[in-house]
């Protein structure tokens, strides 16, 4: 439910920018486990290399920082909301920059980072084959860009929306199912098929996949999808 780089949103949909509906839905319960378990499974299968300057674009108030499983020498995080941005300069990370920036573009160098990290953020992104190939310039040669998907709307993701717009948002947040599904259809904008016809097509011999949390290679039976992109 990362906000970088998306439509302009309703009012309704702005709402779910605020960080404490953000933690309370996302990173709580069994949903904030699993986001969790994506977050420290896209360490787990990532390229081996050195990693000292790092990336992170759109993390929400909940960064992938704290799941690395590697050093690293800077890392910066590029956020398009200044009052999440704000909170995360607030937060004790060692060698950190935050950046705002609300342009599509990239504002570093080209050829700059070693790892370029997006959770839950391309399902967002209106035009997610400029913004790859945008990433990937910025990238080093041998560096990696890291991404974790939804497989919304595959037959599991589906069946995880239903439950919790009956047994979760609904009952927290006070809305009705109407209001629900038209916040996710504003939300997410790109399906996993797309994104992932997109990655395959242009990238097919340099990634490293999962299929999570069951590691079949079927997005109607898995919730994530993750892949490292190596350039």
């Amino acid at each position: 439910m990362n906000n970088y780089f998306i439509r302009k949103k309703s009012k309704i949909a702005m709402s779910y920018e605020n960080w404490s509906v953000y933690s309370d839905y996302q990173y709580s319960g069994l949903i904030g486990w699993l986001m969790k378990f994506c977050h420290k499974e896209l360490e787990n299968n990532l390229p081996e290399g050195d990693y000292n300057k790092i990336l992170e674009i759109g993390p929400g108030p909940h960064p992938h920082i704290d799941y690395l499983n590697h050093s690293y020498k800077k890392y910066y995080i590029l956020e398009k909301t200044k009052k999440i941005a704000k909170h995360l300069k607030k937060l004790n990370y060692k060698n950190i920059t935050v950046k705002v920036s609300a342009s599509n573009k990239i504002p570093f160098k080209k050829n700059f980072f070693d790892r370029i990290i997006m959770s839950h953020v391309l399902e967002h992104i209106v035009n997610p084959e400029k913004f790859i190939f945008e990433a990937m310039s910025k990238l080093k040669k041998g560096g990696v860009l890291s991404i974790a998907l939804p497989t919304d709307p595959s037959l599991l993701w589906r069946s995880g929306r239903f439950y919790s717009k009956f047994f979760n948002i609904i009952k927290k947040r006070k809305i009705s199912p109407e209001k629900y599904d038209y916040v996710n259809a504003k939300d997410h904008v790109n399906s996993i098929y797309n994104l992932y016809y997109i990655i395959k097509f242009n990238y097919k011999k340099k990634i490293t996949e999962q299929y999570l949390p069951f590691r079949v290679k079927i997005f109607d039976l898995n919730l994530f999808y993750n892949v490292h992109i190596t350039k």
